[in-house]
C-alpha cells in the first residue's frame, strides 16, 4: 500500500561522471542504512502506521448513469469501501450521494458520525454509445466504454482538503450487456469493464491509503471532568482505532467551533457578518492515557488551559510501539 523505500542507485544522477555517481550512491546508501536497519527484514513502513483512520463515504454520484448496468453506485462503493477496511480503516457510515463540491458534507459528517474524514465519490461517462448497424450484413458498432472516478477527500475537523483525484479507466468494448447486468453479481466484476473499473477502485483505495496512512490518529474530546488539579477527559478513541497505551496525545483547540466549521471554514476570507471571529487552531497541551476501552477511552490532562466537549486530540504512536518485535 504505501511505496516502499526507493533503490538508492535509482537516486544517483546519470549526468555525472562515473566516479562521481559512484561516490554519490554510497553516500544516499550510507543514509539509508539506519532506515532500513531500523524497518528490518519483512517491516515495511505501513507496519509502522498502526492507526485505524475514520472515514465517512458517499455512494458514487453516477455522471451520465449507463441503462445496462443495474445497482453500479452502490456496487462501486462497496467495493472501496472492502478494500479500504482490509487496509485497516473504519468506514463509519456510508451516506447517499452528494452533488456539493465544497467542504460542507465533510462538516457534516464530521459532526454526525465523528470521523474526521470525508470521501466524496463519483463516477463520470460510464455509459456506451454508438448504435446497430442499418446493413444487416455489418456488425453493430459502439464506442469504447471508459469514463473516470474522481474523489475528493476532506479532514473534516480541520475544514481542509487532501486530495483530488482523477482516475482514468482503461478503455474497453462498448458493446452494451444484452441482457441488462446487476453490478452486484459476479459476472460483471469478472467482464471486461468490470476490471477497468475494478483497476480503477484499486488505485484510489491505494491513493487514499498513501495520504492518510501515516497521519497522526484524530479524535474528539466526548466530556471533562474535573479531577483536583487535573482534568478527565473522554474521548472518542481506543483500541479499535490504534490507540495505545504510552502514545504521544496532544489536545488541540480547533479554533472555530464545530459548529461553525461548516460557516467560517468555508467563506474565508470573506467571512458572513454572522459568522463570528475566526479562531486559528491552537495546541493545549499534552494528555496521558488512564484508561483503554475498545472505541472510547480517558486522559488525564494536567495543562492549564480549559479543555471543552469537541476539542481534538491528536495521537502519535511511541517510538518503542514503532520497533519491529525481536524474532
Amino acid at each position: 500500500m504505501i511505496p516502499t523505500h526507493p533503490d538508492p542507485e535509482s537516486r544517483a544522477p546519470r549526468f555525472l561522471p562515473a566516479s562521481t555517481s559512484r561516490f554519490v550512491r554510497l553516500a544516499i546508501a550510507a543514509l539509508w542504512l539506519p532506515v532500513m536497519a531500523w524497518a528490518g527484514p519483512g517491516h515495511t513502513q505501513s507496519d509502522t502506521c498502526e492507526a485505524k483512520h475514520r472515514l465517512v463515504i458517499t455512494e458514487a454520484r453516477i455522471v451520465r448513469e449507463p441503462g445496462d448496468v443495474a445497482g453500479l453506485s452502490g456496487a462501486l462503493t462497496g467495493r472501496l469501501v472492502g478494500r479500504l477496511e482490509a487496509g485497516g480503516f473504519n468506514v463509519e457510515a456510508v451516506v447517499a450521494p452528494t452533488r456539493a463540491e465544497g467542504l460542507t458534507p465533510a462538516m457534516d459528517a464530521f459532526a454526525r458520525h465523528a470521523a474526521p474524514y470525508f470521501l466524496r465519490l463519483e463516477a463520470v461517462d460510464l455509459v456506451t454509445e454508438g448504435r446497430p448497424s442499418a446493413f444487416v450484413l455489418l456488425p453493430a458498432r459502439y464506442a469504447p466504454r471508459a469514463g473516470e472516478l474522481v474523489a475528493t477527500l476532506d479532514e473534516g475537523a480541520r475544514g481542509i482538503r487532501l486530495g483530488n483525484w482523477r482516475i482514468n479507466l482503461e478503455a474497453t468494448s462498448g458493446r452494451p450487456f444484452d441482457p441488462p447486468v446487476d453490478a452486484r453479481g459476479r459476472a460483471f466484476w469478472q467482464s471486461d469493464w468490470g476490471r477497468s473499473l475494478d483497476a480503477g477502485i484499486e488505485r484510489l483505495a491505494t491513493a487514499i491509503n498513501a495520504t492518510l496512512d501515516c497521519r497522526p490518529l484524530t479524535g474528539r474530546v466526548v466530556s471533562t471532568q474535573a479531577r483536583g488539579g487535573a482534568t478527565d477527559l473522554r474521548v472518542d478513541l481506543g483500541r479499535e482505532d490504534g490507540l495505545g497505551a504510552g502514545d504521544r496525545i496532544l489536545v488541540v483547540d480547533p479554533g472555530t467551533p464545530i459548529d461553525w466549521l461548516g460557516v467560517n471554514l468555508l467563506t474565508r476570507p470573506a467571512l458572513e457578518t454572522t459568522a463570528g471571529p475566526v479562531r486559528d487552531p491552537r495546541s493545549l497541551g499534552e494528555a496521558r492515557l488512564t484508561y483503554l476501552g475498545e472505541r472510547e477511552s480517558t486522559l488525564r490532562y494536567l495543562g492549564t488551559q480549559p479543555v471543552e466537549a469537541g476539542d481534538l486530540i491528536e495521537v502519535t504512536p511511541r517510538r518503542d510501539r514503532l520497533e519491529p518485535s525481536p524474532e
